[in-house]
Order: C-alpha cells, then structure tokens, then sequence
C-alpha cells in the first residue's frame, strides 16, 4: 500500500459531511477548502475530527496526498454519518390536533444539517408529511422536516430558517429544499390554482 492511500486509511473513519454556507467555505477555506454543491444555495464540506472536540477541514491538497477523489471522500463521509446516525432519535412534532407533523434533528453534534445526506432518513421523512417534503438547514446543528399542505406552517418555517441562518454562527442555508427521491432541490412554492 503506498503511503498516500495509508495516510486516507488512518483517517477515513472519521471523516464526516458537514454543510457550510458558501461565503463561509470561501473565507474559511480561501478557496482551498473541498466542497460540492447539493442544490442552489446548499455545500457540503468534510472534515475530520480530531482530538479535544476539534475538526481539520478537508483540503483539496489532501485529496491529492492521499491520492483519492472528491468523490471518495464524499461517500465515506456519508457512510460514517448513517453509522453515527443509526439508532439515534429524532425529534417529532405534532399539533395537539394531531397531523400537521414537524421533525427536527437538533442533537447538536454538528452533523445535524448534514443529515440532509441520508436518503433513508428523507424518504422517511417524506412518507410521513402532508404534502410534499421540505427541509431547511438554517445552521451545522438544526435540520427541519414538514410537508407543504399546511401553508401556516410552511410560512412559519420559512421565516425562522431565515432568522436561524442570519444569526448563526456556522450558517448552511436560508432557503428551504425539497427531495424528489433521488435529489435535493431547492423548494419553490407552486402557485395555487
């Protein structure tokens, strides 16, 4: 084994997603920082944790010490979140009327708003709305999951993913998102008709 491909060997179990507003990948990262976009508006960066609660950034000078692909990367980092994932908890909101249900990861362990990588976990999501999924990711430790049938709800949720954004301090998005089964997209309201 060349030591390149040792070096991404010791560290490739943890190496996890993390998503970062794109003007915070550029000052953080000054352009260094591996990053790939998931919608309009919504990056995913990786990071690798390390002793004392801290993360190292990926760079894409690492991907080329370790001789592996973005791509690479990206799949292990995701593989490591279902992992850590797997068994944990989310939050379930409901109206005292029932219905109208709201989910929220909020463990804070930074990989929250990450969780918008796992399929599984959308689909799920998606099967229990009302109407077609929406996400938002505000910051790295909040991820929000409704459907659009209720519109007082979807207005709601609109404008406190747009507060939590402009005062987070490790902000991902301010818009909301849709997952169509395979993709994430950024939501548009259709107008009613």
């Amino acid at each position: 084994m060349k030591l390149m491909e040792q070096e991404f060997a010791e560290i490739r179990d943890r190496l996890f997603p993390l998503m970062m507003d794109p003007v915070q990948i550029q000052e953080k990262g000054q352009g260094q920082m591996v990053s790939g976009q998931i919608a309009e508006g919504l990056f995913a960066i990786y990071g690798i944790e390390e002793p004392g609660d801290k993360i190292r950034y990926v760079t894409y000078q690492d991907l080329r010490d370790w001789g592996v692909s973005h791509t690479t990367v990206h799949l292990t980092a995701v593989k490591n979140l279902e992992e850590r994932t797997r068994g944990r908890r989310v939050t379930k909101l409901d109206t005292p009327e029932g219905g109208r249900p709201m989910f929220i990861w909020a463990l804070q362990d930074g990989y929250d708003a990450a969780r918008i990588l796992l399929p599984e976990w959308l689909h799920d999501f998606a099967e229990a709305v009302d109407g077609n999924l929406v996400l938002g990711v505000p910051h790295r430790n909040w991820l929000v999951a409704i459907g659009d049938a209720d519109a007082q709800l979807l207005n709601v949720v609109q404008r406190r993913v747009a507060l939590e954004h402009r005062g987070a301090g490790f902000p991902v998005s301010p818009y909301l998102y849709t997952f169509d089964g395979e993709r994430i997209h950024r939501y548009v309201r259709k107008p009613r008709g």
